[in-house]
């Protein structure tokens, strides 16, 4: 029988500089971790936009590049860069004037070939600072509900969790969103705690700063009145309560108008008081439908372009519309931006021949254990959860449920447990049920810091068995952290590939997630060490999932010879039709015996933009996307899926697969072909 003692626990060993001590060492491992780990890649996907979009930022003033997200990320991982001076004078023309946050992208790396990989490793370091903010909000929230071992051991999941690590490294908003979501809650909650001018203050500025990482951090403008109606009905203290309400609203004003401010300011306070009316929105919450005749602008942007044309600002020609907006104008258009990919994008805004029906929607293409199609799951996110989350961590959090619902001695009051829970349970039902969004993990990232430290309850439970249980309970947890901590060593340095155990682990990922999950075009560069020490001299056929033309390394004077691997027919067709035709060589017409390196992404049939580009120098050196690969929706064959009949002989980074075709391959694959071109 199981005895919970009724008297208070004793310190015991983590008291005084011990937990300072260990606080310190577990924030150290995680940075070098971060540090080392990030030195050993190149940028991903979305890297490849968002730094120089930053850069432009400190250079013009202005924060129309790329506004889909909000600056703060940005503005951080560029500073060094800009300190370092990189060549940025022909970046702004053409793909400035067009708001092309890709092709700014690209020619910035055209200009900074010389030191391109360098300039992202300054970037990158920046990032881990704001790992460092989440970390010690997660310990000192967990510590002070469930005592300094609690708070460690809470510390001990952020830092070690393969996923923080993996995006906490990246000049992306997910790791930082996740860092200040909890930082400011847990602000917020200390204030709930004892009401002060000075903590409303500290939690206004940093809920400004939160919601400069991330859009949909505007959610905690919701869960925060929520919470503190909860703490007040819980409370069950009603003497003084309409004074108290009184203060609080006007405390909460005060609250709310620091975090504009704060936005404004990070903003540079650009175009705030536009009014309403004089915004282009494209979101269906924002617009209604276009009136016959209406001359609509036009858009460099495709997307864009075609939401403009059937849609209007619902608020021109209201009320509201002459209403200053007290927020930056890219703020606002940038928001505007991620709705429309929340919302989904009506399939009739890409064909004109289709009627016009709001509910058939178009998105990206997503993938989820073995499928690909338009249009994501409803459990996509508890799948991710399951395949990516370390079986250690899972049996603590687990046990942390249960002690949550059985044990009123370890769990802190309600009104606390339901603060550190409502945003995980919000935004991971918000994601699933009222998005369509299935991209990866990373868009759930926000819920991992408050899961642990809800987890730090399970060390009180533990202390508070009497005899045998004890040490039982606290095995238990031991060997769940102990566990996490060889998924992580397991895993190293390649964090964004983790899957745990049961799923597979890393060489069977591609079964269940690619993308951010997997491969983010991380690994370019290790392919490139790869090939020179195992292939020297060897021409590879390569069809990478990344947004850097691998002939830079030709440029910085360590290049391989590769080209584009065959497509099958129907599934590749040539982008930016001004390119000069002469320095683009196209797919091979045919599969040849010899060495193959293919993304995980694209041999699941992810499809994707290729460079192909072969001169070596300006301005005939494009550095841009020049063929584009899409689904075959008659023969559903993807234009490189042909390699999923063939075994890989090495994996480079976890994320790209390499092949040695034989002549017995290309002979038992011809077929391919034949049947594509019959049911095209």
């Amino acid at each position: 029988m199981v005895v919970e003692p009724t008297t208070p626990l004793r310190r015991g060993f983590w008291s005084g500089p011990k937990v300072a001590l260990a606080v310190v060492l577990l924030l150290g491992l995680q940075a070098w971790l971060s540090v080392t780990s990030l030195l050993l890649e190149n940028a991903t996907v979305d890297e490849v936009a968002h730094m120089p979009a930053g850069v432009s930022y400190w250079q013009k003033g202005t924060f129309k590049l790329y506004h889909h997200n909000p600056p703060l990320v940005k503005l951080v991982a560029a500073l060094p860069v800009v300190l370092n001076h990189p060549k940025t004078d022909k970046l702004y023309e053409q793909a400035w004037r067009d708001d092309s946050q890709a092709g700014f992208g690209f020619l910035f790396a055209r200009e900074n070939f010389a030191n391109y990989f360098e300039l992202f490793d300054l970037a990158r370091l920046m990032m881990p600072l704001f790992t460092l903010v989440g970390g010690l909000a997660v310990f000192f929230w967990s510590r002070q509900l469930y005592g300094s071992a609690g708070g460690l051991l809470s510390l001990s999941l952020w830092c070690l969790c393969p996923n923080i690590l993996a995006h906490g490294r990246l000049v992306t908003s997910d790791a930082p969103a996740a860092s200040l979501a909890v930082a400011a809650t847990y602000l917020f909650w200390r204030y709930q705690q004892k009401p002060t001018w000075g903590r409303v203050i500290l939690a206004g500025l940093v809920l400004g700063l939160a919601e400069l990482t991330k859009f949909s951090l505007v959610v905690l403008y919701g869960l925060w009145p929520a919470l503190a109606v909860v703490r007040f009905v819980l409370g069950r203290d009603w003497q003084d309560w309409l004074k108290r309400l009184t203060s609080g609203l006007i405390q909460w004003g005060v609250l709310v108008a620091i975090s504009v401010v704060v936005i404004d300011a990070g903003y540079a306070f650009e175009g705030v008081g536009t009014p309403l009316g004089k915004f282009e929105f494209a979101c269906k919450s924002l617009t209604r439908p276009v009136t016959p005749g209406m001359v609509r602008p036009n858009h460099p942007n495709q997307l864009l372009d075609s939401a403009w044309r059937y849609r209007v600002n619902r608020f021109r020609g209201t009320v509201l519309g002459s209403i200053p907006v007290p927020l930056p104008k890219h703020y606002l258009l940038g928001f505007d931006e991620q709705k429309v990919e929340t919302e989904g994008v009506p399939e009739y805004f890409f064909n004109q021949n289709l009627p016009h029906d709001d509910s058939k929607l178009t998105g990206y293409s997503v993938y989820l254990d073995g499928k690909l199609r338009r249009g994501g799951w409803w459990y996509y996110y508890l799948a991710t959860l399951a395949y990516k989350i370390p079986e250690g961590t899972w049996i603590l959090v687990i046990l942390s449920g249960v002690v949550l619902l059985v044990s009123k001695r370890a769990r802190a009051p309600w009104s606390d447990e339901i603060a550190v829970l409502a945003i995980p349970v919000g935004v991971l039902l918000a994601m699933s049920l009222l998005t369509d969004i299935c991209l990866g993990l990373r868009y759930i990232l926000p819920i991992l810091p408050f899961v642990f430290v809800s987890v730090g309850k399970v060390v009180p439970w533990a202390s508070g068995l009497a005899g045998r249980w004890s040490w039982a309970g606290r095995g238990l947890i031991a060997g769940a952290l102990l566990g996490t901590v060889a998924a992580s060593a397991s895993i190293y340095p390649d964090y964004l590939a983790y899957f745990n155990w049961a799923s597979g682990g890393p060489d069977r990922g591609a079964e269940h997630l690619i993308d951010s999950n997997l491969d983010w075009g991380q690994d370019l560069v290790k392919l490139q060490r790869w090939l020179k020490r195992e292939h020297p001299g060897k021409r590879v056929g390569l069809a990478y999932f990344g947004q850097i033309n691998p002939s830079i390394f030709t440029l910085r004077g360590d290049g391989f010879d590769w080209f584009l691997p065959p497509t099958l027919p129907g599934t590749i067709d040539q982008m930016n039709a001004g390119l000069d035709r002469t320095y683009l060589d196209g797919p091979a017409s045919a599969l040849t015996p010899g060495l193959y390196a293919v993304s995980a992404s694209i041999v699941m049939g992810l499809p994707w933009r290729f460079d192909d580009s072969r001169s070596l120098q300006p301005p005939h050196f494009p550095w841009m996307p020049s063929w584009s690969s899409h689904e075959n929706p008659v023969t559903h064959d993807d234009a490189f899926g042909y390699f999923r009949e063939l075994t890989p002989v090495a994996r480079v980074g976890r994320s790209i697969y390499v092949y040695e075709v034989s002549a017995e391959d290309c002979v038992r694959l011809a077929p391919l072909w034949k049947r594509a071109r019959v049911a095209k």
